[in-house]
């Protein structure tokens, strides 16, 4: 629970009002049971502590939650200190104008805070090391995995060299986990714009960034926040390193892993963030198959028989599936890759008909 009270309700209204505004959709992913979770949503909405914003972008109609002066009077008689939390934002949790467009970047921000809560990373201010200079050093190895929001890392940059930030980039935050680093993005329902160059540079300074606050990450992730699967199969059809206006892949990165704006997503996060759960996902999904030989380092398992590699894919990395190829080096047959169940349409579409898809049972 963010507000440290078995209260659904304030859990909701917390989200609403820290955000600013909150897809309505996004709701039933507050904690608890999604059908719990709808009731509350409507309660909330029938009670007058939240209203809804009706909007539409690209033909697509928008459903935006905002906080009422009554969700703020129920947050502070039950929770002062969550209340601090979002009385300290710039919009002080309340919401009166309306552009589609600020509505649509708040939700894409809504989207990272609520899917790095799920998973288990670190996202209050005040219970995590902060980024500014003028703070102690961090001992990362103390620390679980942390978000950090863009807001957050464009003020610590800024505090070093006002220069340094680009306001167009379409990072949405990090989350730090060890030696790893993953920068979170939200494509939506297509993909998004796309400043290759431009990006690059804002994850560089994110690097100098978290070195000069103590952080030793080594491995620099990108995490694309998607509507469905199916928009991951467009993705990888593009070339590597494209100068395309709308987003394509870039070697920049180590992996480039992608989520369903869902539970699975959330699920799958928490596997990506945390290597103890990662560990045990891998070990369930290798059983009944053999370890690869010594000179084998491009697959995680082989089939019984030696013949065939196998490759774990549940991971969605796009960068991997790219080079996923039916004549596996060393082989003499095609590659298996394994994924979750709902992942197996999307992965078969991407590998080819030459490779095997096979789910596997298991996760968290």
């Amino acid at each position: 629970m963010i507000t440290c009270k078995n209260d659904r309700m304030l859990e909701l209204l917390w989200f609403v009002g820290y955000c600013g505004e909150f897809p309505s959709q996004l709701a039933i992913r507050v904690g608890g049971h999604p059908e719990w979770n709808r009731h509350v949503k409507y309660r909330a909405i029938e009670e007058g502590y939240v209203t809804v914003f009706r909007g539409k972008n690209r033909q697509r109609v928008i459903r935006s939650l905002r906080l009422t002066e009554k969700g703020i009077d129920y947050i502070s008689e039950r929770d002062p200190e969550a209340l601090a939390y979002i009385l300290a934002k710039n919009h002080g949790g309340i919401i009166t104008r309306n552009n589609i467009d600020k509505t649509m970047r708040r939700h894409s921000l809504a989207t990272g805070l609520l899917m790095s809560a799920n998973a288990g990373a670190e996202i209050l201010p005040g219970k995590k090391p902060t980024l500014m200079p003028d703070a102690p050093r961090v001992t990362p190895l103390e620390w679980g995995p942390l978000y950090y929001s863009v807001e957050e890392i464009r003020a610590a940059i800024q505090a070093f060299d006002p220069e340094t930030m680009a306001k167009t980039s379409r990072i949405i935050g990090i989350i730090v986990s060890g030696k790893q680093c993953f920068c979170l993005y939200h494509t939506g329902h297509s993909r998004m714009y796309w400043m290759k160059t431009q990006e690059e540079n804002t994850v560089a300074a994110i690097d100098a960034l978290l070195v000069t606050r103590g952080f030793s990450c080594t491995v620099f992730n990108q995490v694309v926040i998607g509507s469905n699967l199916n928009l991951a199969v467009k993705i990888a059809r593009y070339k590597l390193n494209s100068r395309s206006r709308y987003f394509t892949l870039s070697e920049e990165y180590d992996h480039s892993y992608y989520l369903e704006n869902s539970f699975h997503g959330d699920e799958l996060l928490k596997i990506l963030i945390h290597p103890d759960l990662r560990l045990k996902v891998d070990r369930t999904a290798l059983q009944g198959y053999e370890p690869p030989p010594e000179w084998v380092r491009t697959c995680d398992a082989t089939a019984d028989d030696g013949q065939r590699p196998v490759i774990l894919g549940y991971s969605f990395d796009l960068l991997q599936l790219h080079e996923l190829d039916g004549a596996h080096n060393g082989f003499p047959q095609s590659p298996i890759v394994l994924c979750f169940e709902y992942q197996r349409d999307a992965l078969q579409a991407i590998a080819g008909p030459k490779v095997e898809v096979r789910p596997f049972s298991g996760g968290l």
